[in-house]
């Protein structure tokens, strides 16, 4: 039996065909349009709201054998998780990675360790990444781009999210941060600074942060003249790209990357990308969505 904190990690679960042997979930899960069936599996855990809790009375009560989570100090630390699992005999086991290569080697081991077939999952992950490389090897420009979530948490090297940009034949400019962070504050009057030759700038929904609130935010910056002092703001290249939970959102340490690949390369490159509706279509019947 299985317990899961991140809907990313589940939704690996599901598409080597083990969703039904998760028995504690995330309270974002309950959000994730690929996942219905768990919505009223219990909560261990919750991030949606500024508090962050882990429900460790409902682990210890479902007493899962295998827990799945981010290498990321979030609900909880490392150490605090694996102390907790040898208390009850669970084995934990923490992903991180850097690029989309290790988020399909990622997969695989989720496969590995469900005992789930990861088949249809890996063709689906071989076939595009073969179709991404092609195309990108015939675009000569690579422009410069940032990533940002709301108050100016930028996308850094260390996050997979870069490494999707360099598949779609871009410099994410978040890259010159030098932090282990995944995502890291940059005050206003630096972001200006650092990221003034950025070509196009991606505002990121989330689960705390609305396509509402961003296209507010969008509007401020394309009316200011400050903001003009950026070149991608200059040329009108603001946009807003989602890493919610909904079927539209595809900034996500999941198999969702791969669709998003493309909507990247969309926006950044024009029709030298296809659109990424079709991509994202076939990755949801996977789900049976």
């Amino acid at each position: 039996m299985i317990a899961v904190f991140p809907a990313s990690l589940a939704e690996m679960v599901k598409l080597v065909g083990k969703a039904d042997e998760i028995i504690g979930v995330n309270e974002e899960i309950r959000l994730d349009p690929c996942l219905p069936e768990l919505r009223d599996k219990p909560v261990i855990g919750r991030y949606l709201k500024r508090s962050k809790k882990t429900y460790w009375n409902v682990l210890e009560r479902v007493r899962p054998k295998l827990i799945l989570d981010f290498r990321v100090e979030n609900l909880h630390s490392s150490k605090e998780l694996e102390a907790f699992a040898g208390k009850i005999g669970a084995r934990v086991e923490l992903f991180d990675f850097e690029t989309v290569e290790g988020l399909v080697e990622a997969s695989k081991r989720v496969a590995e360790l469900t005992g789930g077939d990861f088949s249809r999952f890996g063709d689906f992950y071989g076939r595009h990444l073969t179709e991404i490389s092609e195309i990108a090897e015939g675009i000569e420009e690579t422009p410069k781009v940032v990533l940002t979530y709301r108050n100016f948490n930028v996308v850094t090297k260390t996050n997979v999210i870069s490494d999707a940009i360099r598949k779609a034949k871009a410099i994410n400019l978040g890259d010159r941060i030098k932090t282990k962070r995944k995502v890291y504050p940059v005050r206003k009057d630096s972001f200006f600074r650092v990221f003034s030759d950025a070509e196009h700038i991606f505002l990121l929904t989330s689960v705390l942060t609305s396509e509402e609130k961003m296209k507010a935010i969008k509007d401020e910056i394309l009316d200011s003249r400050k903001w003009r002092t950026i070149k991608a703001v200059d040329l009108g290249n603001v946009h807003i790209i989602g890493s919610t939970l909904d079927l539209n959102s595809f900034m996500r340490w999941s198999p969702r990357l791969i669709p998003g690949i493309y909507q990247l390369g969309r926006f950044i490159h024009g029709k030298a990308f296809p659109r990424w509706e079709k991509t994202a279509k076939e990755l949801y019947s996977l789900c049976g969505v």
